[in-house]
């Protein structure tokens, strides 16, 4: 009978490890990584329980260096990955902020720690806005149309392209497969840093189809949770049966496609990284009153966007936006800011109103790396203005640049 017990035992846990490895599996950990969770199993708290007992935690609290909190009548300590002194600088910058709401996450991308996580719902106090609000990811987008292209069709920042009309409309002739003599002629490069409309709706009808988006997205995380010690919610992406509603979802020119600030900063990580996501996080350790750690911060790829050429010429591209396109207001002048000059930045924005036009949506995802160190940061942000426009996203991004490279090269 104890031998019986014994043996059913045995299979009830067995069961419930391989549960566990299936689960850590979809998120991109390998096999022996697998392993060695297997044996921290009883010792270590999975994600999961810790996403329950954060879940009554302020987020005030949960930026700070460390903070206590109880779950099932036990006490712990978390020490978090955030720099205190960024955090602070970029929670200033919101006092006065008269938009709607905002967020911006910034990220180690070599290494997947969270620095930062600032921001506000005026809708919803107190809300963790970095990664519960879900907004249009607009020519975001774009990001991954170009990979596609580059990746799977060997296009390159120099090929040619060709479109009708106005850069930033989207109208079905503008779609069309002819030239004439209004017929205006782009390199990839130039059709990105300039964020024209229709030349990456002709990508995603006449180069990717329906496929290659769904794969290029899926890769850059669309329709995937993402392992964090917070819900983070997932980023829906819908494509239609209508060529042009393909072409509308290629060149960002939809509200269906729908991204969180974390997930923002995530593809820029992944591009400054040489084409691999790596898994965030935000908390080091969590320690038991009494000295037992029970939580160790982990840094695993997630998952491979694009091989290493193709991440060098996103590289490239979103280098151009920042020089050239349609971030080059926002960073006027810094190749003579004593700190900026030293970095190699890129970036991707985008913008679109909201269903009823009472918000205007702008977002900006870009890197920073430093050409002394090697140190990079790659940041995430969105702004909901309403009525008059605040601070643009990518102003947002160029002060969280040029606060923590003065931080950690001082």
């Amino acid at each position: 009978m104890k031998t019986l017990k014994t043996v059913f035992a045995f299979f009830i846990i067995s069961v419930l490890f391989f549960q566990y490895v299936s689960a850590t599996n979809a998120g991109g950990i390998s096999n022996e990584q697998n392993l060695r969770l297997g044996r921290q199993i009883q010792s270590f708290l999975p994600q999961e329980v810790l996403r329950k007992a954060f879940n009554h935690i302020s987020s005030t609290e949960l930026t700070k260096r460390r903070f206590s909190f109880f779950f099932n009548g036990r006490q712990f300590v978390a020490t978090t990955t955030i720099n205190q002194s960024l955090q602070a600088y970029l929670d200033s910058l919101y006092e006065d902020s008269i938009g709607a709401m905002s967020a911006i996450v910034c990220i180690d991308p070599i290494s997947g720690r969270i620095a930062a996580m600032s921001g506000f719902d005026r809708m919803t106090p107190f809300s963790r806005v970095w990664t519960s609000r879900l907004v249009p990811s607009a020519s975001l987008f774009k990001i991954v149309t170009a990979a596609g292209a580059m990746e799977l069709h060997l296009l390159g920042p120099r090929s040619s392209l060709y479109f009708n009309g106005r850069r930033h409309t989207l109208y079905k002739y503008q779609l069309e497969d002819k030239k004439n003599r209004y017929t205006t002629k782009v390199t990839l490069a130039e059709a990105f840093a300039k964020s024209i409309n229709p030349v990456f709706g002709k990508l995603g009808i006449s180069i990717l189809g329906r496929e290659g988006i769904l794969e290029m997205a899926r890769r850059f995380l669309w329709e995937s949770p993402i392992p964090f010690e917070l819900p983070v919610k997932v980023s829906p992406l819908e494509i239609g049966p209508d060529p042009y509603n393909l072409a509308e979802v290629a060149s960002g020119f939809n509200r269906k496609t729908r991204i969180t600030a974390l997930h923002e900063a995530l593809i820029s990580a992944a591009v400054a990284n040489g084409g691999v996501i790596m898994a965030p996080s935000f908390i080091d350790s969590v320690v038991e009153k009494g000295g037992e750690m029970v939580y160790q911060n982990r840094f695993y790829p997630l998952k491979r966007a694009v091989n290493p050429k193709t991440a060098r010429l996103l590289n490239q591209l979103m280098q151009e936006t920042v020089k050239s396109g349609t971030a080059k207001r926002a960073f006027r002048g810094w190749k003579k800011d004593k700190v900026l000059s030293r970095l190699v930045i890129g970036g991707k924005t985008g913008t679109i109103d909201s269903d009823d036009h009472r918000f205007r949506y702008d977002l900006f995802t870009g890197f920073a790396c430093s050409s002394k160190t090697g140190r990079c940061l790659a940041v995430g942000v969105f702004v909901a203005h309403e009525g008059v426009l605040g601070r643009r996203s990518a102003s947002y991004a160029r002060l969280a640049f040029r606060k923590y490279f003065e931080i950690i090269e001082e």
